[in-house]
């Protein structure tokens, strides 16, 4: 074999080497998104309206601003199956189909759409306005991707008005929604750096 051909060998070796590293490192971070939304999503406190406080709005955010569309997609949608198999890893410790089902179960279709949408708008990871961009994105795209199916929903189970369910669903938790994206995007700068070197 030609000296040529021992080289293209080797490069055709490393590149195959590192598709795998890199399909390794992908399934561990879908993996440890998946756990993080399983650990967040069930700390529940409960309030007088048919929402409670939780972190999943933290938790969605995060995991689509540090992974790559299809990845995020892949982990909220693990974790939901995960919940209607039986895991409680719904709001409050909840399991099963019939939590989508609930005047609530908008918000759950909601988070799987932001986290494809906002992975896939959020732009490059670095830039001088990474963090900026983030927080836009975070807020003007995946609080609305959660919002009008968890809307919608609520709308067709209780039968009340669109202003009633958006009083009644909105008030309490857009401000405290709205902080937990930029959280997220605090966090998710830093985090995306230290990933960048290892992919």
């Amino acid at each position: 074999m030609s000296t040529e051909n021992s080289k293209k060998v080797d490069i055709l070796k490393n590149k195959n080497r590192s598709n795998l590293k890199m399909t390794t490192l992908t399934m561990a971070q879908i993996s440890v998104c998946t756990a993080l939304l399983c650990v967040l999503s069930p700390l529940a406190i409960p309030l007088p309206i048919p929402v409670p406080f939780t972190l999943q709005v933290f938790a969605v955010i995060l995991i689509a601003l540090v992974l790559k569309p299809l990845h995020a997609l892949i982990a909220q949608v693990l974790y939901t199956l995960l919940g209607v198999v039986g895991l409680p890893v719904f709001s409050g410790g909840k399991s099963g189909f019939g939590v989508i089902l609930s005047p609530t179960g908008g918000f759950i279709l909601g988070f799987i759409l932001a986290s494809f949408f906002v992975s896939l708008l959020k732009g490059k990871i670095g830039g001088k306005y990474a963090l900026l961009r983030y927080i836009l994105t975070s807020v003007l795209v995946g609080i609305p991707c959660i919002y009008i199916p968890g809307i919608a929903m609520y709308m067709i189970y209780v039968q009340t008005d669109l202003l009633s369910a958006i009083v009644t669903l909105t008030s309490v938790f857009i401000l405290i929604d709205i902080a937990k994206c930029v959280l997220a995007s605090l966090i998710a700068l830093p985090v995306n750096k230290a990933l960048e070197k290892i992919r």
